[in-house]
């Protein structure tokens, strides 16, 4: 079975149609990059868990941090937070990681993972 573990902020920012979303509302354009997460799960078949990985839990205090597939670490922890969830995670799954960050990947390959490109992600859903 398979993990999917998308850097949240990193792909909301490379995918204009959410990044666009921002202008408008932050939870908007966390619960389309969550969805599009979701749908690479229906897409490809096997994988098990899906987890999007927010940076930034103190700045948003007043909201609720209690939905499926979202993580948020506290704020500058996000990269950390998707490289620990990895190598927790390699131990029982084959994780795939969405991420365009070179830190990120690196140290996800380095757990064992499979790295794609959000553009690999993205151009996978549509």
């Amino acid at each position: 079975m398979k993990v999917l573990i998308v850097d949240g902020y990193n792909a909301i920012h490379k995918i204009p149609r959410i990044d666009s979303l921002l202008d408008d509302s932050l939870e908007e354009a966390r619960e389309a990059i969550t969805k599009l997460a979701k749908e690479y799960q229906r897409r490809s078949g096997g994988i098990a868990e899906v987890y999007v990985v927010f940076d930034g839990r103190d700045e948003y205090g007043q909201l609720s941090f209690n939905k499926p597939n979202q993580i948020f670490s506290k704020t500058g922890e996000g990269d950390r937070e998707v490289i620990r969830l990895t190598q927790e995670k390699t131990d029982k799954f084959h994780v795939i990681v969405a991420s365009d960050d070179n830190r990120v990947g690196n140290s996800c390959r380095a757990a064992g993972a499979t790295v794609i490109s959000i553009k690999k992600f993205y151009e996978f859903i549509n």
